[in-house]
């Protein structure tokens, strides 16, 4: 993964001591912490004071190795240390707040039992959340999991070509996270969402009582 510095982003005439609050930008599937969506809500968060930190997956944007092959626990085991380091270096701020997409926010949620167990609280918003990944996965890829597993590998081309595995599926398969989170949240869904059915939205709200839909 880049330095951590790589994946913040922050007004130039902030103070670190009047940080009250840290946003942290997490990307969809194929997409980069230079998103028009991150690098818009990092300069929305700006405007009120609060530091947006943002990163780039392995195998997205500039974390792109030469084996460029997409593995679940990478990823988790980067939001994990973005996250560790924002509250290291913002020790005043309290909550960490996390704006996750897609993928990211799939990721996030498998990763929230251990960002709960770092000082301090998450607020999370999880926009179209990919609660049931492995068929979003193939939805994306527009093949059965047969193909894939006969295929064995499959690039995927957007914006910059990474590849996935039949045992990337297995591992978002056996990683489901349309379960019950223990703490409220704000879900975004798009009604006319080509990948994320709103009847899996609507489950994963009806296990999270304490979690908003806005459609």
């Amino acid at each position: 993964m880049k330095t951590i510095k790589d994946a913040f982003f922050i007004r130039q005439d902030a103070d670190f001591g009047d940080i009250r609050r840290v946003v942290l930008g997490v990307h969809g599937l194929g997409g980069s912490m230079e998103d028009a969506i991150q690098t818009g809500i990092a300069e929305e968060m700006a405007l009120f004071g609060a530091a947006s930190v943002r990163f780039d997956f392995p195998c997205h944007g500039k974390n792109r190795g030469e084996e460029n092959v997409l593995a679940l626990q990478p990823c988790v085991d980067a939001l994990l240390a973005v996250a560790a380091d924002a509250k290291a270096r913002f020790a005043q701020v309290e909550e960490l707040c996390v704006f996750a997409t897609g993928f990211g926010a799939y990721v996030t949620l498998v990763a929230l039992p251990q960002l709960q167990e770092m000082p301090g609280s998450i607020r999370l918003v999880v926009q179209t959340p990919g609660v049931r990944m492995h068929d979003t996965l193939l939805s994306i890829l527009r093949m059965s999991k047969e193909t894939l597993r006969a295929m064995e590998r499959k690039t995927l081309a957007a914006p910059k070509p990474f590849d996935v595995t039949y045992d990337l599926y297995e591992q978002l398969r056996q990683n489901v996270v349309l379960t019950t989170h223990d703490l409220p949240m704000l879900i975004l869904h798009g009604e006319e969402d080509d990948y994320i059915n709103m009847s899996d939205i609507r489950s994963f709200r009806n296990v999270n009582e304490e979690a908003k839909l806005v459609i």
